[in-house]
């Protein structure tokens, strides 16, 4: 059993609290069709790669889902900012090429999904159910890791 400690109660905060996810995306529309996807979940809007930016920063999301045909530059581009900053960022291509050399370079850079638009809601939920299910794994091995320390360290103790 894991023991309650601040540590491990803000970890488990952090795992029940609702999403920020953040669309970098220049078409209304789509924009829209994800915070309806996403009911109960802190949507933020961004429609240049200059605001998304500065929103990143601002709202540290859980995940991005980036177009990558923007009024201001690539999503590509924007996609190794995220990565510079925030190694751990998580982002979701949604673009409207099926070409498979933006499916593969969006792998590379480091892009955990690749949506085609037009899209439904369902894919927008599954990609979100299956962020829920990394982070669920992360939380487990952080705190048997942590568990495991504790007993080392009260074993070194005795």
């Amino acid at each position: 059993m894991t023991a309650h400690t601040p540590e491990n109660d803000s970890i488990r905060k952090a795992y029940h609290e609702s999403l920020t996810i953040m669309v970098v995306e220049d078409f209304v529309i789509f924009s829209k069709e994800v915070v309806h996807a996403l009911p109960g979940h802190k949507v933020v809007l961004a429609r240049t790669i200059e605001e998304a930016k500065t929103r990143y920063d601002e709202c540290l999301p859980n995940i991005t889902f980036l177009d990558i045909d923007l009024p201001d530059g690539d999503g590509f581009s924007f996609l190794d900012y995220l990565h510079a900053q925030d190694p751990a960022s998580y982002v979701i291509i949604l673009s409207g090429s099926k070409l498979e050399d933006d499916v593969t370079r969006a792998r590379q850079k480091g892009a955990h999904g690749y949506i085609i638009k037009p899209f439904t809601h369902g894919v927008i939920k599954q990609q979100v159910e299956e962020y829920l299910k990394l982070r669920e794994k992360n939380i487990k091995l952080i705190l048997k890791e942590t568990d495991k320390r504790r007993f080392q360290t009260a074993h070194d103790a005795q």
